[in-house]
């Protein structure tokens, strides 16, 4: 009778040890984040709120977001544009399931156009899906699906060429 008591006890300490092990799925994700610092880029994760009211998109969005700041000092930070991976009212030259939230894009066709090329080779090349991306004078964002596919240096590229697509 005491065996089964001691044993019982020993099982009920380990299950509470091995619960506290990550799952493998945390275990990419921390490696994961952890090259996207040593990458300089920031990792935050929070809720986008799409502004409903004025785009159409409704849902909130909970992910990762990447951010790469401008090496160089830019002043200010002025949103240039935003698009959000969702059904929107401004769907004009994007990638079907894309909408703009917010910029100047959604007022100049030759802008939009230029910008969505830059969107799809992104997505082309990421192995990942893109949830946001948003283009700021000094930084670009881009919040994603955190695939098993993904790596943080695909995110380093992507953001790249969003830098570099702030002159379009």
């Amino acid at each position: 009778m005491i065996w089964i008591i001691v044993i019982g006890a020993g099982l009920l300490v380990f299950g509470a040890i091995y619960a506290l092990k990550p799952s493998p799925r945390e275990t990419r994700l921390a490696a994961l984040r952890l090259d996207a610092i040593k990458l300089k880029l920031q990792v935050k994760q929070f809720t986008y709120k799409p502004d409903a009211a004025k785009t159409g998109i409704r849902d909130d969005i909970m992910a990762t977001s990447y951010t790469l700041m401008d090496r160089k000092p830019v002043k200010g930070g002025e949103l240039l544009w935003s698009v959000v991976a969702q059904a929107g009212w401004d769907t004009d030259e994007l990638p079907e399931g894309f909408a703009w939230h917010s910029g100047e894009s959604v007022n100049q066709p030759q802008q939009a156009r230029a910008r969505a090329e830059v969107i799809r080779a992104i997505q082309s090349e990421l192995q990942d899906d893109l949830l946001v991306i948003e283009v700021y004078s000094n930084r670009a964002m881009i919040m994603v699906a955190e695939q098993p596919s993904a790596t943080a240096a695909m995110y380093l590229a992507a953001l790249e060429r969003l830098l570099d697509s702030r002159s379009l």
